[in-house]
């Protein structure tokens, strides 16, 4: 069993050197040549390529062989960051689709705490790694800690920095829910998606340093290019 994982380890290794020092969408050795140069079976090789295409680090094509990928944008959230989560990796810029001052309704007036005619300001706009759209997102918070909101500002910077320096609003925690979706019509041709691919949903309501809801946020993520971890304490104080 030792000698089977090191071999896993040593194969991960290797192909993951073969991805590093190739383009994305540069074919790989096929998996018969690799075994042979390795020296390790098809089916523990197979493993592992079968672990790297599911993070995104290579691509393998029924006819053609195996290609280098774009690896998933792996944001670590633990409960200690509060409701500014660590940077992901890659360079994030944002495209602002549309602004409005709305009603908050019934729906995200339950989720801020207020009255359904409460004015909110909703902000709909895409999200980029390195150039490559990875989220579509639609904020909402209230308009009266956030007058004169120039949206342009957050294409190319951080909302909550900008909450912080600029109005005085601090997030301190949020709740945050998961879960999967398939990719409508607009989310499919923003994202480059197929129609009904897999997405993250995301829903955070986050809160400031005066313990008041004052945002909102759907965000809706690449499956195949994005993932999230988190840390977990498993002493036993912290319950079994």
């Amino acid at each position: 069993m030792v000698g089977s994982l090191r071999k896993r380890d040593r194969a991960r290794e290797y192909l993951l050197g073969l991805v590093e020092s190739r383009a994305v969408g540069q074919a790989i050795p096929s998996e018969r040549q690799l075994s042979a140069e390795l020296e390790i079976s098809r089916p523990t090789l197979r493993a592992v390529v079968d672990d790297l295409v599911r993070d995104g680090w290579l691509v393998r094509e029924h006819g053609r062989g195996m290609f280098v990928g774009s690896p998933k944008v792996a944001q670590q959230i633990s409960g200690t960051h509060g409701a500014t989560y660590p940077t992901a990796p890659g360079t994030w810029t944002s495209r602002v689709l549309s602004h409005a001052t709305i009603q908050a309704g019934t729906l995200i007036g339950s989720r801020l705490r207020v009255t359904p005619n409460t004015a909110v300001l909703r902000i709909a706009r895409q999200r980029f790694v390195n150039g490559d759209p990875i989220c579509l997102e639609t904020i909402h918070v209230l308009q009266e800690l956030v007058p004169e909101f120039d949206v342009r500002v957050i294409e190319q910077n951080s909302f909550y920095a900008l909450l912080e320096e600029r109005y005085g609003v601090i997030p301190t925690d949020a709740e945050q829910t998961q879960g999967a979706a398939a990719a409508d019509a607009t989310e499919s041709a923003l994202l480059g998606l197929a129609l009904e691919a897999p997405i993250l949903i995301l829903e955070r309501t986050t809160r400031d340093q005066h313990g008041r809801r004052f945002e909102f946020t759907r965000a809706a993520y690449r499956g195949d290019r994005y993932q999230i971890t988190t840390h977990l304490s498993l002493s036993k104080s912290a319950g079994e």
